[in-house]
């Protein structure tokens, strides 16, 4: 047992049992001696909802996910051809793909027995987003174990620190489907005293992390103000490349007309310098033989 097969296993459990779950992993690896596995167990965070939720996509509908990340390439590749008939597709495109996994999110959340507020749904979005526009946000996200919902700005790459439970989980572990918990149970035949002192420290961390939530909740709203001025900038900023590239195809067409016009010129110039040394030669015949 590794703390990142635990981590992957833990993150696509439902929200409302993660706490004991935890406590009964923590507790599994302490009783097999693995004293410092258990501390890194007991220290993982309890996810945000909407990071759940992209959790519970990446473990039971992982090719969804991987759709929005392949889209998010083939955005990049457009932008960097500056094909503005292939950008407004696949804007379009983007648009009804993060809709439609944000709802398959949302139901996978209700199924596991924790209806998502518009606030989750929204971080949800907000991450896949993310992962649609960064690479490395992609990345983080395919692991499974978000702690918290990612955000980009489309310009800047997304901020990755503390996101994820572990710092170098495996991924192939996030894409296994975990339909039941398969960790051991606390013993029973713990002592009162322990037992009095894990309730204590669940009811500290479980204080902790409502507190936590409440203030990305607070954030949230903030952002809220801010996203939508971020996606029309973006927006702005690819039909302004598209613009540019049509720009620089006509200057191209425009440098080479001027550029075969200047050689006729240098030509007509040459032909007419032989053709006035010829007229001079023929007056010169003509006055010597008049003479």
């Amino acid at each position: 047992m590794s703390i990142e097969s635990v981590a992957a296993e833990l993150y696509a459990l439902p929200l409302n049992g993660f706490v004991r779950a935890r406590t009964a992993a923590a507790t599994a690896a302490k009783e097999t001696g693995e004293k410092e596995l258990a501390r890194e167990i007991g220290a993982l965070p309890k996810p945000s909802t909407g990071a759940w939720l992209v959790n519970l996509l990446v473990a039971e509908r992982r090719d969804s996910v991987e759709e929005v990340v392949s889209l998010g390439k083939d955005l990049r590749d457009a932008e960097q051809k500056l094909d503005p008939q292939e950008l407004r597709k696949l804007g379009r495109t983007r648009q009804q793909l993060l809709a439609s996994v944000s709802r398959i999110g949302a139901e996978l959340g209700k199924n596991a027995g924790s209806k998502a507020s518009a606030a989750a749904v929204h971080e949800l979005e907000q991450t896949l987003q993310a992962a649609l526009a960064d690479p490395a946000a992609a990345d983080a996200v395919l692991t499974g174990v978000l702690v918290r919902g990612l955000t980009s700005n489309g310009v800047e790459p997304v901020d990755l620190a503390g996101a994820l439970a572990v710092d170098a989980p495996s991924a192939p572990l996030a894409s296994k489907r975990v339909s039941a918990p398969r960790l051991r149970a606390v013993d029973t035949t713990e002592s009162e005293r322990d037992v009095n002192e894990a309730r204590r420290k669940l009811r500290d961390a479980e204080d902790r992390a409502d507190d936590a939530l409440d203030a990305v909740e607070a954030l949230r709203k903030q952002l809220n103000d801010v996203v939508p001025d971020l996606d029309r900038l973006a927006e702005e900023r690819r039909t302004l490349r598209a613009q540019l590239a049509d720009v620089e195809a006509e200057l191209a067409e425009r440098s080479a007309e001027n550029d075969k016009l200047s050689r006729e010129i240098g030509d007509a110039r040459t032909e007419s310098d032989v053709a006035e040394r010829a007229v001079s030669r023929a007056r010169e015949r003509v006055k010597r033989l008049s003479d």
